[in-house]
């Protein structure tokens, strides 16, 4: 048998043709699948994060406690900031709950309730 026959009869045979489809397409897909993979970006917990938040509530703790709690509109989680942090900090959360504006609040990682910074909103 030629090879010309050969080849013929393969590409005739509808179930060659599925598997050569069936190839050609996943040969085209995985590359753009580990592309997308490759290049998401995901915070590990080690890189600093800022969001924009409304504070609900500061709560003053007693007197023995070192951390003032703060509550905000966007989060269901209680964070702290030091009781020593900056007063141009605290004057900020507390302007944004009386004025219901949201301020940038930075913490140490994804997954800390320690406020590092506060700044206004630009």
């Amino acid at each position: 048998m030629s090879i010309k026959k050969l080849v013929n009869k393969l590409i005739v045979n509808s179930t060659c043709i599925t598997y050569m489809l069936g190839l050609f397409f996943l040969a085209i897909a995985f590359p753009s699948c580990a592309l997308v993979q490759k290049n998401s970006k995901k915070n590990n917990g080690k890189v600093p994060v800022e969001y924009a938040l409304t504070v609900a509530a500061i709560n003053h703790p007693s007197v023995d406690n070192a951390y003032i709690e703060v509550s905000f509109n966007e989060s269901a989680r209680f964070y702290r900031i030091p009781k020593n942090a900056a007063p141009e900090y605290l004057e900020l959360l507390s302007m944004s709950e009386k004025t219901n504006t949201p301020v940038l609040v930075k913490r140490a990682n994804e997954y800390s309730d320690i406020i590092l910074r506060v700044r206004k909103k630009k």
